[in-house]
């Protein structure tokens, strides 16, 4: 016996790399599962069920849908950010979201500590200069790199993926900084870092990592003013989005050599093979692939399942969105 209809609207590519046979077996026990694999063809495949599924491929849900019906619906995100999704006025109308950023947190921290280690000490431009033939004599007389045991390191936004980066650089004695005006002194000691305002820790940090959502107030936080603020040499790594910072200026420090960038995130995706993020020697460019790793995709799709199952059985969910926090979150 069914409690429900859960709606799956994603591409199919996209259903089987994130919801395995095992977990589909799991919905199709207690509900009728009804894949919608081009929603945006065919918004009405989506009324009367009671959840929807959704991923980044999915379309803006029809506000009919979501308000329209006798009784709340969940959409149940197996990404991150659902401003594309759903507008804030369905959650004024009782419609409630779930999503999986607390698993994606963990992939792009990880990601984050990798480039910051791998920029610090030069990895990706001694292993193309290997390739290349560089000799075994210039390549040691390259300049060194830098222990990260010895940085200052500036988190910037005490997001998921903020404090979880935190954690996994506390091993490594560094001293940390963050800015957030949502965290107090007490707080932040708590995550091991001092808070700071921006200006300041733009100033003081060798390594500054960004970790905060995009919303008005900080859309462009990092302008040319703030990246001219930078100590000559600074490593800027930015897994969050690049929204946050004028890409134009920053890729001009870079091209003088005046910092280095390590990003996993552009203005244009997916970025033009003659675009000069590419080319810069001071940047290493990786695709948006800081949350992708095959352990990340099974979790999203199985924590996904199980707010499902969660809410279907009237039970509370673990992962819920709430109306403040839809707010300030990217």
């Amino acid at each position: 016996m069914t409690t429900g209809i859960v709606a799956v609207a994603m591409s199919d590519d996209l259903r089987h790399r994130l919801i395995s046979d095992r977990d589909w077996d799991r919905l199709a026990a207690v509900a009728e599962v009804r894949p919608v694999p081009d929603a945006a063809a065919d918004p009405g495949a989506v009324d009367g069920a009671d959840v929807c599924i959704t991923g980044w491929d999915t379309p803006s849900l029809p506000f009919s849908w979501l308000v329209g019906g006798d009784r709340p619906v969940l959409v149940a995100h197996t990404g991150g950010s659902v401003r594309h999704l759903v507008p804030a006025a369905a959650l004024d109308h009782g419609v409630r979201i779930t999503q999986v950023a607390a698993v994606l947190a963990e992939a792009v921290a990880e990601f984050a500590v990798m480039s910051i280690i791998a920029g610090l000490r030069d990895a990706v431009s001694f292993a193309t200069a290997m390739r290349a033939g560089e000799s075994w004599a210039a390549l040691a007389a390259r300049p060194p790199g830098r222990l990260l045991r010895d940085q200052v390191v500036g988190i910037v936004g005490a997001s998921r993926t903020g404090r979880a980066t935190l954690r996994r650089l506390r091993p490594f004695g560094c001293h940390c900084l963050v800015y957030d005006p949502f965290i107090d002194d007490v707080e932040a000691a708590g995550l091991g870092a001092q808070r700071i305002d921006l200006p300041a820790l733009l100033r003081a940090a060798d390594v500054v990592s960004l970790h905060a959502p995009v919303l008005p107030e900080t859309r462009g936080m990092i302008g040319a003013a703030e990246i001219d603020a930078l100590r000559p040499g600074a490593l800027v790594v930015n897994t969050a989005r690049s929204a946050l910072v004028d890409s134009d200026a920053l890729l001009t420090a870079a091209r003088a050599g005046r910092v280095r960038v390590m990003t996993d995130v552009f203005d244009t995706e997916p970025l033009p093979p003659d675009d000069p993020w590419r080319h810069c020697d001071g940047v290493v460019a990786t695709p948006h692939i800081a949350a992708l790793t095959a352990e990340t995709l099974r979790d999203q799709g199985a924590v996904t399942v199980d707010e499902v199952l969660r809410f279907l059985a009237g039970k509370p969910l673990e992962h819920e969105m709430s109306r403040a926090a839809y707010d300030t979150y990217a």
